[in-house]
This record gives C-alpha cells, sequence and structure tokens, in this order.
C-alpha cells in the first residue's frame, strides 16, 4: 500500500505561530518527518520543491492566509494531490463548506487533542495510500486489456500469413504434383515454421499477462536452440530475401557448420518467442543489402547477440524495451521488444540495446544464467 514505514511520510506543518509549531512537532515527530513554514509564500516554495505527503495548514496567518495556501497547492500540478488539513480554533469564525471546496480533506482544533491529531493524519495517510494502489491496479488492468486486445488485433492480420504457407503446402500435397526431395523437404520446414509462428501468436496475449503479473510457470529443459533458431530464421525468409540480407550465425566466435548444437536450459516455446520478436525486429530495421549477425556464447554466463546495421531512433531508445514503443514502423505496436525482455527476465536473464551512430549498426544482447 505504497509507503509502509510511517517515518517515511513527510508531514509539513504551516503556521505563524512558533508555540503551536513546537506541539505539532512533539505530537507527530516520533511518526514522521515533520517540516515547518512559518507563513504561507516560504510553505508554498517549501511544498513546490519537494511536495510532503501532508501538510497542516493553519487558516488564520498574516499576508496570505491558509485558503489561499490550499488554492495554490491545488492549482499546481505537482502539489494538486497533496493532502491538505485545516488548523483553527474553536474560537475562530471557519468557513468550512469553502475548505472543502478548496480540497481540504479534514479539520483540527486547538487546542490540540494528541490522540485526535494522530489518528486523523494516519488515517487520511492510509486512504490516501489505498487510493494511489487502487488506481495503481486499475492501471495495469486497464494496459492488460488494451494489450490483450492489440494482441488479438495484430494476431488475427498476421495469422492469414502462415495459414496460407500450409494451405498452399497441403495443396500442393493433396493434388499430389511431382516435388524433389528437397522440395519436399522445404516444404514441410516451411509448415513446421508456420505451426511455431501461429502457436507463438496465440500464445502471446495470455502469456505476456501471466508474465507481467508474475504467475508463468516456466517449462525450462536442456534442449538443443539451434533448430529453434532455424524456424525463426525459416519464418522471417520472406523478409530476409526481399530485403536482400545476408545472415551469418556464430558458435563460441566460430561461424556455424551443420552438426553444431548449442545447448541452454529454457522454456522453448518461450525462447522461439523471444527470438523470434528479436530477429524480426532485427531484419526489418535493417538497410537492404545489409547483414544480421546472430550470435552464441557460453563463459560465465550465455551470451547472445543479434545485430544489424542501422541505428535506433534516438526518441525510443530509452524506452526501447518499454510497452507499446515503437517508431516508424507501419503497423507496429510496440509489444516484440517489451516481451522479449519479459521472456530473457523470466529466465532470470537481462536484455540491452547498443545502438552506434559512429558504426551505423545495433545490438541486442541477451544474457542468460548457465545451469548450475
Amino acid at each position: 500500500m505504497g509507503k509502509n514505514n510511517s517515518k517515511q511520510y513527510t508531514v509539513m506543518v504551516v503556521d505563524d505561530s512558533e508555540l503551536d509549531i513546537d506541539i505539532l512537532i512533539e505530537c507527530l515527530s516520533d511518526a514522521y518527518s515533520v517540516r515547518v513554514a512559518l507563513d504561507g509564500p516560504s510553505a508554498l516554495e517549501n511544498i513546490q520543491r519537494d511536495p510532503p505527503d501532508i501538510i497542516l495548514l493553519d487558516i488564520l496567518m498574516p499576508g496570505m492566509d491558509g485558503y489561499e495556501v490550499c488554492r495554490r497547492i491545488r492549482q499546481e500540478k505537482k502539489t494538486k494531490d497533496v493532502l491538505v488539513i485545516f488548523v483553527t480554533s474553536l474560537t475562530e469564525a471557519v468557513d468550512e463548506i469553502r475548505g472543502f471546496e478548496l480540497g481540504a480533506v479534514d479539520y483540527i482544533t486547538k487546542p490540540f487533542n494528541f490522540s485526535v491529531i494522530r489518528a486523523r493524519v494516519k488515517t487520511h495517510l492510509e486512504l490516501a495510500a489505498a487510493r494511489k494502489e487502487l488506481q495503481r491496479q486499475n492501471e495495469i488492468l486497464k494496459e492488460n486489456i488494451d494489450l490483450r486486445e492489440q494482441v488479438e488485433l495484430i494476431s488475427r492480420h498476421d495469422l492469414k500469413n502462415p495459414l496460407q504457407v500450409i494451405l498452399s503446402a497441403a495443396e500442393i500435397l493433396v493434388l499430389e504434383m511431382p516435388l524433389e526431395k528437397n522440395e519436399m523437404d522445404e516444404l514441410i520446414q516451411e509448415q513446421v515454421a508456420s505451426c511455431y509462428t501461429m502457436l507463438n501468436m496465440i500464445n502471446s496475449s495470455l502469456d505476456l499477462y501471466k508474465m507481467e503479473i508474475g504467475s508463468y510457470s516456466l517449462n525450462a529443459r536442456q534442449i538443443d536452440i539451434l533448430p529453434s533458431l532455424d524456424r525463426v530464421l525459416l519464418g522471417v525468409r520472406d523478409i530476409i530475401q526481399s530485403m536482400d540480407l545476408k545472415v551469418v550465425v556464430s558458435i563460441n566466435s566460430q561461424f556455424r557448420v551443420s552438426n553444431d548444437q548449442f545447448k541452454i536450459l529454457c522454456d522453448e516455446l518461450l525462447f522461439y518467442s523471444m527470438m523470434s520478436n528479436l530477429i524480426k525486429n532485427a531484419a526489418e530495421a535493417s538497410p537492404k543489402g545489409g547483414s544480421l549477425l546472430i550470435s552464441f556464447s557460453e563463459n560465465e554466463c550465455i551470451t547472445i547477440h543479434i545485430r544489424n546495421q542501422g541505428t535506433v531512433s534516438p526518441e525510443i531508445r530509452n524506452r526501447f524495451f518499454e510497452k507499446f514503443v515503437t517508431f516508424g514502423k507501419y503497423g507496429g505496436i510496440g509489444l516484440g521488444t517489451y516481451s522479449a525482455r519479459l521472456m530473457a527476465e523470466i529466465h532470470g536473464g537481462k536484455i540491452n540495446l547498443l545502438t552506434s551512430d559512429q558504426e551505423n549498426e545495433t545490438t541486442v544482447t541477451i544474457n542468460l544464467p548457465k545451469p548450475l
């Protein structure tokens, strides 16, 4: 519920009476961090510089009264949500309606009752913390609804491509068209890659939601991940061919050969999804005739580099792995790199971006822990 240690809350006392300030400090300083101001202008300057959690504000002060201080607090975006409790004397004529209309949450009266003051400050801080937590949960819920809608929208659109590949292959087989063995093998590989693509899309929405709330159950096992890489590359073959990209894969600083293996402990479908998102993103961002370099190495940890020519726009470099961040990509919804980050983290790993204007290249690096 926000701040769970009351000492982390800051109470500001605004009063022109030093005696009243001393009494309120004695009342509250054992539980809260207390700041003071003796007049309205200095209080506003202090509050704007570093907003407290709650203000005990005397109404009748010379010059600028408490009502005006409260009005100005509510005018500023930075301070408009700060809690204000008015302080008044039982003998003073107080316009309570005006105070509540200005945004005060309560009144306390002089002479001070320590138990009442402590109870009211504590209650209003707890209520404010509860409202903030509720707002946070509502924002998360709205984000998850938006996420599902966006994923479902893009999935319905993009499912047509892998479905078309499967249907075309099925039609060829049904018509019993003569095929060479290598053509048949390629047809089967395309079907498998398309099935993985569709499975990835179908699972995306639910898996992302589970990862966000921490309920995803990782099904990790020791596997050779190079066949998954091959399926990823087959799935983006159209992009690679249309952009005339040269794809280079290396294992421990050596060019990959046909019998190579690279085994890691991972959730196979999640690993496939992560690599598919990152490699597709790198291929789409590459210039025509460029190179796409994918490297795997094992030292203190498992390291995967995906490097392409071209740079990431300065507008999104610091937000590259955040949700819904995209730039200059038609139809992009900004979930690919975000989901890749979640997938790396759920494996206990980290992911980062390095983009160089001087070298005109971008590298995404994934570091995964080695199994014990």
